[in-house]
């Protein structure tokens, strides 16, 4: 545990709950793929609900389906659905940071502009974390710069990693205040270290989140994307990432760190789009692990990977094929709140 008063629970400890929120963007959500959507959000919820509860941020008109109901009232944890509004799902990015300051749960706030300003509107997205805050009571500290969940990665020793293009860039902060930014990071969320990787996933409309490239699953062993195909635009960024990683762990546990590698699935083009895929977008619920499916092969490689690591969690594949085609998976869509 990092020595600072305030502390960043790792993800893989005990957690209080999942938080979502409903897919209803009319245009995002619309017509097949919001059916689809909508029908994974149930599945991952019914997923999340045998290990702990879950909190699901719906619309003023949401109703829900009797025969799902049925179903989350069989669970052994509660579904409670909570009429905050927002503009969309990734709540990962705009939810709140929990944190614990001398045994007591606070929140953390920064600004959210949907990535640089490319999907307007967000304001209701913006004003997720003050809202959850009055529900539960809890004491908000705002932090006044662009950044989001998904762009920050952290264990419980203190250490957390991002990428430079999640920090200051076009719409987000200037940079000339990233040495500030990062202090401001450090000191609200209790961290030592921040590594900054100068690149996320190619196609990537976050800008590079983190979480798509490298997670911790141990306090000295992390996890991370691998693409050997020579063609790829991602080998180059991951091998880099892979490179300044290991300089970086190696400063703080010498020679007693590991990095896995986990390939990517196949990197498959939406419209005009490329879908950033990838098994870091897993999420951990009390005793058990669940992440995305996209294709067989490379499935079955993250599976065994995850029940290698992990011999004492349930791990859950989910398939992400439909949510991912909006740019995202299941951790961007989850954000957890620790015990």
């Amino acid at each position: 545990m990092s020595s600072s008063k305030i502390y960043s629970p790792a993800e893989w400890e005990e957690q209080a709950a999942t938080w979502l929120s409903f897919p209803h963007h009319k245009i995002n959500w619309a017509g097949e793929l919001g059916e689809k959507a909508r029908k994974f959000y149930f599945d991952l919820i019914l997923k999340i609900t045998k290990f702990q509860p879950a909190k699901v941020l719906v619309p003023a008109n949401f109703s829900l389906p009797e025969s799902i109901e049925k179903k989350l009232n069989s669970q052994p944890y509660k579904t409670e659905f909570l009429k905050i509004p927002t503009n969309d799902i990734w709540i990962r990015d705009y939810g709140p940071f929990f944190v614990k300051e001398k045994g007591m749960t606070k929140i953390v706030e920064t600004e959210f502009n949907a990535w640089g300003t490319k999907f307007p509107p967000w304001d209701k997205d913006n004003a997720v974390p003050a809202k959850i805050a009055k529900k539960l009571k809890t004491p908000v500290t705002s932090l006044p710069f662009i950044f989001e969940g998904g762009a920050i990665e952290f264990n419980s020793d203190g250490l957390a990693i991002t990428t430079l293009p999640c920090v200051y860039g076009e719409n987000r902060n200037l940079q000339k205040d990233y040495i500030k930014i990062r202090r401001m990071l450090k000191k609200a969320l209790g961290f030592r270290d921040i590594l900054a990787l100068p690149n996320g996933l190619h196609g990537d409309h976050t800008d590079g989140h983190i979480d798509n490239i490298a997670r911790f699953v141990r306090n000295n062993r992390v996890v991370m994307a691998m693409d050997e195909n020579p063609k790829s635009e991602n080998a180059v960024i991951l091998h880099e990432a892979y490179f300044c990683l290991k300089t970086w762990l190696t400063k703080h546990y010498g020679n007693n760190f590991k990095i896995d590698l986990l390939p990517l699935p196949p990197q498959k083009q939406y419209g005009k789009e490329i879908l950033p895929a990838s098994y870091m977008n897993f999420i951990f619920v009390n005793n058990g692990l669940i992440y995305p499916k996209y294709y067989p092969r490379t499935d079955k490689i993250a599976q065994e990977y995850f029940e290698k690591v992990f011999p004492d969690r349930k791990i859950i594949g989910i398939n992400a094929k439909d949510i991912i085609k909006e740019g995202g998976s299941i951790h961007c869509l989850t954000k957890h709140q620790s015990a």
